[in-house]
């Protein structure tokens, strides 16, 4: 028998309605799921230990921006799976750069999400 294993998914974005929808898709595949207001206690989560399999990201947030974000853990040498979800399309080369692993425009939809999932193997 294989074993099972959660996948544990941090969304980080400011504004709690988008969090709630993000929650509420992830939420029918099992998924544990964590929620941060802006991207430094994001941050401070994954310095405190705690490890995630995904990362759904803003661009917009009030203290730090989703590209500075990412950009800190991955000179900390984090490998988690990033994916910037955002309403600015001229931030696509900054996400690159930062070192996102996808990039999708709002609004997310739940085939968009699907597509992702299946894309890092998190769907059997």
């Amino acid at each position: 028998m294989a074993s099972f294993q959660v996948v544990k998914v941090l969304i980080v974005d400011d504004d709690i309605i988008t969090r709630r929808i993000y929650k509420t898709m992830l939420s029918r595949f099992g998924f544990e799921i964590i929620e941060a207001e802006d991207a430094k206690k994001a941050i401070n989560q994954i310095l405190d230990g705690n490890e995630y399999d995904l990362v759904l990201i803003d661009k917009e947030m009030s203290n730090m921006d989703g590209v500075e974000a990412i950009r800190t853990l991955r000179g900390m040498g984090i490998s988690t799976k990033f994916v910037a979800i955002t309403a600015d399309a001229n931030s696509m080369g900054a996400f690159v750069d930062a070192g996102v692993d996808k990039f999708l425009l709002k609004p997310l939809n739940l085939h968009m999400l699907t597509d992702i999932l299946n894309a890092f193997n998190f769907l059997d």
